[in-house]
């Protein structure tokens, strides 16, 4: 196996790798025909790295690194120099050895390289993936789910994040709690028990975590 930085030729496998790692997982929905551009407003650059056997594409990992404007207000881990966790895939068939991890050392190498402080994290349920993030010395600092389904009411909202309780802070425009908001056809809800405010037909448990940077290994 062999771990080298992408390049624009390994487009298609690249969107091949991540449909079918993605297809049977919680994130089915993420789905794409290229490779994003970097969002050059708010992210600065990014490490972008494969994995590849006999020249197919196995595993993909990307992480972009948000200015020093942005990283300063950054709502989860406000530092000098934050990074998102944007992508990671392993194609099915090679899924259990050791890729994920291979990748993500040579990235993490790269995060110390570059002065990155904060790295963040989103995933949704799954064993596999949160221990692997735990492993990797990720902290909880947030849950919520995703809902599709019906709300009696959609209220405007602020988003921010309730520390002490590990949870998505939503509240309306006068400052007063709210239970969820919309995003991209799909319900964010912060706390488990307004869930009994839906008729749901999927339900997701969406997990943030945050790594220290050059604190653990």
């Amino acid at each position: 196996m062999n771990i080298r930085p992408y390049r624009p030729a390994d487009d298609k496998q690249w969107v091949y790798t991540k449909a079918l790692s993605y297809l049977f997982s919680p994130f089915f929905d993420d789905r794409e025909s290229s490779k994003p551009a970097l969002e050059t407003d708010i992210y600065e650059e990014r490490i972008e790295l494969v994995a590849e056997v006999g020249g197919q594409v196995i595993g993909l990992l990307d992480i972009d690194i948000y200015n020093q404007e942005y990283s300063r207000s950054y709502t989860y881990a406000p530092a000098d120099k934050v990074a998102y966790f944007t992508n990671l895939a392993v194609h099915p068939d090679f899924q259990g050895q050791g890729i994920a991890q291979a990748l993500y050392e040579q990235a993490y190498a790269q995060l110390v390289e570059k002065g990155v402080e904060k790295l963040a994290i989103f995933t949704r349920d799954g064993n596999a993936a949160n221990h692997l993030y735990q492993k990797w010395g990720g902290k909880l600092v947030c849950q919520d789910w995703l809902v599709v389904g019906v709300p009696k009411d959609t209220p405007a909202f602020r988003f921010g994040v309730d520390f002490n309780k590990g949870r998505l802070a939503l509240t309306d425009m006068q400052g007063s709690a709210i239970s969820h908001y919309l995003r991209e056809g799909i319900y964010i809800v912060s706390d488990e028990a307004d869930l009994d405010n839906f008729d749901i037909e999927q339900v997701y448990q969406e997990f943030t975590y945050v790594v220290d940077i050059g604190i653990h290994p």
